[in-house]
């Protein structure tokens, strides 16, 4: 039995004999040491300083041991304490004396349905100065700023991700956001936000893109947050609310309906140098007009004007394979509504009128 220093008082046990005895000297056994108090107390054992301080408690009322102060759990360390290993068979309470099911740093009550003695809860701030692995799920619903965001880097950081450090190799669920599939595609089934300019090699989406507006999202593809006044309905249907630039060429494949411009509702302005062309049938469902800025009357369904002064010239010409000698041929109807034709004949001869077709 170790040596002790220090003088004590205690109740001494021998041959059913209880005293108060005093030892001034040292005490050693060599056999087993009891010590039995005649009652139960929560300072049944103590150890003193040579000032008469006390530092270790035995509570036998309550079976606790205590360093530093009286215990008020079964083993209690009252100032700094150290160990080689920390081993527990049940949880871990840190800064507070009362126990829970799940393990914890402070007195916070888990809101994740925290139930096992692994499950750790951190009330107060958490800090990693190396690399942290999480290898199932991680929900974040709060940051510094705004609730729901995760920020990468601070102040002094970018906050910038080198894509070269990742390494998605297997089928990892994520729910609620998406998947990662064997072939490190990222599948995101919830908003993902960039502050900042973000650029891909590709983007691939299967359903609608929404541009330059809010996060609300409609059955339809857009640019802007207007709203469709032609019944577009699909991922692939597009509405752009504001100005469009083509510096190349642009191919109808359908119908295309203009129903605004910059200067007139209604008209459609080719303009430049260059000539333009039609391949199939040009159709003009309201009145034509060629060579003005607006009809000069509405009782004209065509009109052919110029701007030059003096002879205004317009060519005719006949087409098909017959041009040579079917010529440039006029349908018009007369005043009672009959259809009359008139033709040109070969020589500067007036033109003939017959109700003979055209064609």
């Amino acid at each position: 039995m170790t040596a002790v220093f220090v003088v004590f008082s205690f109740v001494f046990l021998a041959s059913g004999v209880y005293a108060a005895s005093t030892i001034g000297t040292n005490m050693s056994t060599t056999g087993t040491l009891t010590v039995a108090p005649a009652a139960n107390s929560t300072t049944s054992v103590r150890f003193q300083n040579a000032a008469g301080t006390n530092y270790f408690f035995a509570d036998s009322t309550n079976s606790r041991i205590g360093i530093g102060a009286a215990p008020s759990t079964k083993f209690e360390v009252q100032g700094t304490a150290s160990a080689s290993y920390l081993m527990t068979a049940n949880s871990l309470q840190v800064f507070g004396v009362a126990s829970v099911a799940y393990s914890r740093f402070g007195i916070g009550t888990t809101g994740h349905s925290l139930a096992a003695a692994d499950d750790v809860l951190f009330v107060g701030l958490v800090e990693f100065n190396d690399n942290a692995f999480f290898d199932a799920k991680a929900s974040i619903s709060g940051n510094f700023q705004t609730a729901g965001r995760f920020i990468l880097g601070d102040s002094g950081d970018t906050g910038a991700i080198d894509t070269s450090d990742w390494d998605i190799s297997s089928t990892g669920a994520m729910t609620g956001i998406g998947a990662i599939t064997s072939d490190g595609v990222l599948t995101v089934n919830d908003r993902v936000e960039f502050q900042g300019t973000a650029s891909a090699s590709y983007f691939l989406t299967k359903n609608t893109i929404q541009v330059g507006g809010a996060f609300a999202s409609v059955a339809y593809s857009r640019f802007g947050t207007g709203e469709t006044g032609h019944s577009l309905v699909a991922a692939d249907d597009i509405l752009v609310s504001g100005l469009v630039e083509f510096d190349d060429n642009v191919f109808f494949d359908a119908k295309a309906s203009m129903s605004n411009n910059f200067q007139t509702s209604g008209r459609f302005i080719a303009s430049g140098a260059a000539s333009h062309s039609f391949a199939g049938d040009l159709r003009v469902t309201s009145s034509f007009v060629l060579g003005a800025a607006s009809a000069s009357s509405q009782l004209y369904v065509a009109e052919f004007n110029t701007s030059t002064v003096g002879t205004a010239s317009y060519l005719f010409a006949g087409g098909g394979v017959s041009a040579s000698t079917t010529g440039t041929c006029f349908q018009l109807k007369s005043t009672n509504g009959t259809w009359i034709y008139m033709r040109f004949p070969a020589g500067a001869t007036a033109p003939l009128l017959s109700t003979v077709e055209c064609r």
